[in-house]
């Protein structure tokens, strides 16, 4: 993956141009019809000045979807949790994708689709979005395991990916909708596990 450029350097008034550009193409267009010559166009800047900072539209495009979410439930930090685990990770999920993603969960399976084929892509994809998401997730079930309410020998990350996991298989191969009580079993299944009890 090549080095960044340093992002102090960049001008402020054409990095929001060309981010808010390549987010209204995305959202307008889809992905795949995004261009770097269009985002140019719509900001008012040389394909030089968006080359300088990103490798590739699909980069821009990221960076932009994420820069949206900055001030959503997703990146924020979150209220202090309850007694009750389930709610709590309910709570998690249907802002994720129900408030913050929405509308825009097809940019997401588009953007994750790019990440299968271009490392640097996959790379921003984790850093700036898959892990953020992940995280509180994981610390919820930490203190979960910590009050004695998930079983210790639990591993947090693969919990978090148990959770997750069904999430984006529906996003990615089916025509399903991430709906709440889709989301709500979701979580269901994670905690509960398939086992007859």
């Amino acid at each position: 993956m090549r080095k960044e450029p340093d992002p102090a350097r960049r001008n402020p008034q054409s990095t929001n141009a060309i981010l808010r550009a390549a987010l209204q193409l995305a959202q307008e267009e889809g992905l795949s019809k995004v261009s770097i010559d269009g985002i140019a166009a719509r900001a008012g800047v040389g394909r030089r000045t968006i080359y300088r900072w990103w490798p590739s539209k699909s980069a821009v495009v990221l960076d932009a979807y994420v820069q949206r979410l900055r001030d959503t439930p997703l990146m924020r930090p979150r209220s202090a949790p309850s007694d009750d685990v389930r709610a709590d990770l309910v709570g998690m999920v249907k802002d994720t994708w129900i408030e913050v993603v929405g509308d825009s969960a097809p940019l997401v399976a588009a953007l994750i689709g790019e990440a299968q084929h271009d490392k640097e892509v996959a790379a921003r994809l984790w850093e700036r979005l898959i892990a953020p998401s992940s995280e509180p997730v994981m610390a919820r079930i930490k203190l979960a395991q910590d009050q004695g309410q998930i079983a210790a020998e639990a591993d947090p990350y693969r919990c978090a990916e148990l959770l997750y996991g069904q999430i984006y298989l529906r996003l990615l191969l089916t025509p399903n909708d991430l709906d709440e009580s889709f989301l709500e079993d979701c979580v269901d299944l994670a905690l509960n596990g398939l086992r007859a009890r």
